[in-house]
């Protein structure tokens, strides 16, 4: 049994070979073999059967971003080509290089005193993701975004052009020191915080992170609740170190709805700074974290509540929606076999899952007031779920970032996640942080 051929990169030499999804165990494994280098072999999924079923379906429309020519082919020139079927539903921009901590983990590489863009780079970087058709939601990243003075500018800026939806990715430390410096990013317009949280306590933070940073994340999110700021929480998760506090993640979000709209979890990858050679053990795949919060959970989030993406690829995340009821339980609004059948009696989809994701990603990824519990609805009636789903819910969601041992360009081709480029290209997420075994970035695209 397999799940058919594909194209992949030599983990050596980032050249392109020819690779095939195969069934061993009924786990998935990528097998693709380098006339230079030799086979290789990468876990992509435990629990072929699911593999099998999160597949199925017809694929949704397709792109709408426009392409730039390529010259070398995917993935080496991105811009992106036009042989990329995924339309964009966050466009990431680098505004530095530079950073505060450095982390054992960092899929960027970052460093103290690197560069960073300019201000007109920025306006330039904005202007692609327009002139590709957007403006997509944007996430701010690094590098450490805060150790920039001028990001309010940065932000206010992209707020001027057009863009509705502005996220900073942060560590979380200076909006933790410096509750004014995050009230100025919220007065500039920004919209969610997506907050590096890799669990519950400082052991975790001082194997990913190097540092006890939990008092920092904890002051974060307290002076985002103060500034009425959104936060998504952002765990990666590394075997034997933070995998055992999935469900402990799962409960210190509930605590702190509805100023945390989500959790976005992040089986590490293996590039940027963490380019070990990965054995099985050093995978966590889709079904092993769903597993994982149905069990850590004891069962109040079951696997069955999450869905895959939309087509191109299935196997890319997967996503949940959950409402927190008067009794502090979360409770599903998605049923996977219902879903299922849902689709097979539908005719197609009708929108692009790039254009699902920002339709969400405006709806609920940032804070808004609202009254709930309103006298007339009676304690576990619908009305009351309904009342509460426009504030009090919980978003969990995840997505396993490819690396040079497991990328599958079929599966990149529909990637939704494209970094913004200094030299304005659109470049998918997985091939744009993508290093060898030595250490080599695919691209070399510096400010």
């Amino acid at each position: 049994m397999d799940f058919g051929e594909t194209e992949s990169l030599c983990p050596v030499c980032l050249a392109k070979i020819p690779a095939k999804r195969v069934v061993l165990n009924n786990n998935v494994f990528l097998e693709k073999s380098c006339l230079e280098h030799g086979s290789f072999r990468a876990l992509l999924w435990r629990d072929a059967n699911l593999y099998e079923e999160w597949g199925r379906g017809e694929d949704a429309p397709g792109s709408e971003t426009k392409f730039s020519t390529t010259n070398m082919g995917c993935p080496y020139d991105c811009g992106l080509c036009p042989e990329h079927r995924g339309d964009t539903c966050t466009a990431l921009m680098e505004v530095t290089h530079r950073c505060d901590i450095k982390c054992p983990v960092c899929f960027a590489n970052s460093e103290k005193n690197l560069i960073e863009p300019s201000i007109e780079t920025i306006k330039a970087m904005y202007r692609t993701v327009i002139e590709a058709g957007g403006p997509y939601p944007v996430q701010l990243s690094g590098g450490e975004p805060t150790v920039r003075n001028d990001l309010a500018d940065i932000v206010a800026m992209g707020k001027r052009m057009g863009f509705y939806h502005i996220q900073l990715n942060t560590n979380g430390i200076r909006l933790a020191r410096e509750k004014e410096y995050l009230r100025q990013l919220k007065d500039s317009g920004l919209d969610l915080v997506y907050l590096q949280f890799d669990g519950i306590s400082d052991d975790v933070y001082r194997l990913t992170r190097g540092a006890d940073l939990f008092e920092y994340k904890l002051q974060a999110i307290k002076n985002c609740l103060d500034v009425k700021m959104g936060v998504t929480l952002v765990p990666t998760l590394i075997p034997g170190v933070n995998d055992h506090q999935i469900g402990d993640i799962v409960r210190f979000a509930k605590e702190w709805i509805p100023i945390v709209k989500g959790v976005h979890f992040q089986p590490v990858s293996y590039f940027g700074r963490y380019h070990k050679v990965p054995d099985d053990q050093d995978r966590i795949t889709i079904p092993d974290v769903l597993r994982a919060l149905e069990v850590q959970t004891e069962g109040e989030v079951k696997a069955g509540n999450f869905i895959p993406r939309r087509r191109k690829d299935s196997h890319c995340g997967f996503s949940g929606f959950f409402v927190l009821t008067k009794e502090n339980k979360l409770k599903a609004t998605v049923d996977f076999p219902q879903r299922k059948a849902d689709e097979r009696n539908s005719d197609q989809f009708t929108i692009s899952p790039a254009e699902h994701v920002r339709t969400f990603i405006d709806r609920r990824c940032r804070f808004v007031e609202k009254n709930t519990g309103c006298c007339t609805a009676k304690v576990g009636s619908w009305a009351e779920f309904f009342d509460r789903a426009d504030t009090h819910y919980l978003s969990i969601s995840g997505m396993p970032f490819q690396d040079v041992w497991t990328i599958d360009l079929e599966r990149l081709r529909g990637c939704c996640i494209h970094v913004v480029s200094p030299a304005r290209k659109l470049i998918p997420f997985c091939s744009y942080y993508l290093t060898s075994i030595s250490g080599q970035r695919l691209h070399e695209d510096k400010f």
